[in-house]
Parts: C-alpha cells; sequence; structure tokens
C-alpha cells in the first residue's frame, strides 16, 4: 500500500527547521523566492512545496528529501558530500544548448524581416 504525504506533518518538519535555525518565515520564503504566504501555507500544511521549493529547502538546511517528505533518514547516518560539478555543468551545457537555439531563431526572424524589407522596396 502507497504511503499517503501529510502535506501537516511536510510542513511541521519545514517549519521546525526555520525554527531551529532562528529564521523568521519571511527570511526562509525570500531565500526561496517564493512569497511568504506561499511559504506560510507550505508550514501550516495547506499545500505541498514544489518540488523547485523541496530542492531548495533540502539544499538549505541539508537535509534529505526523504527526511523531508517522511521524517526519516536512510541507513546512511552521514553521507558523504557528493561532488555536485559534473550535475552543475551539465545543467549549465543543456542551458547554453537552449540558449544557442534561441539566438539561432532569432537570427532567422531577423534574416526573414530583412528579406522582407528588401523585397518591399
Amino acid at each position: 500500500m502507497q504511503e499517503i504525504l501529510s502535506k501537516v506533518l511536510i510542513g511541521e518538519r519545514i517549519k521546525n527547521l526555520r525554527i531551529d535555525h532562528h529564521l523568521s518565515q519571511a527570511s526562509i520564503a525570500s531565500i526561496l523566492n517564493i512569497s511568504r504566504s506561499n511559504y506560510s501555507q507550505i508550514e501550516l500544511g495547506n499545500q505541498y512545496p514544489t518540488f523547485d521549493t523541496l530542492h531548495l529547502i533540502a539544499r538549505y538546511y541539508s537535509k534529505s528529501y526523504e527526511w523531508i517528505l517522511h521524517g526519516e533518514t536512510s541507513d546512511i547516518e552521514n553521507p558523504e558530500p557528493t561532488n555536485k560539478v559534473p550535475s552543475l555543468i551539465s545543467n549549465l551545457e543543456k542551458s547554453l544548448a537552449g540558449f544557442k537555439k534561441t539566438i539561432e531563431s532569432l537570427e532567422q526572424e531577423l534574416m526573414a524581416i530583412k528579406m522582407k524589407e528588401l523585397k518591399g522596396q
């Protein structure tokens, strides 16, 4: 049977992390780049955090998704920090590839506009 994630319990864990770090809702919401009211709804258990918000919370507090979502940790008590450089490089390469495609598309649009202008003269 699949475990049902409790918004309330997730919110309580997130709230306890914030309180343990002596942060206000406004300050952590700013760090997470969400509104304070949105963050408040997460703490109250009225809504789940988005994946991006969950990811930022986990990174900020150095907690696993597993702990935030389930209140449990894996068998490894203190895992070795992972090398995030390859992942960052991969993400950057994907972003640059998307940027390159956008620039190429804009170049094609500009050429089409110039061709229309030349035909109109």
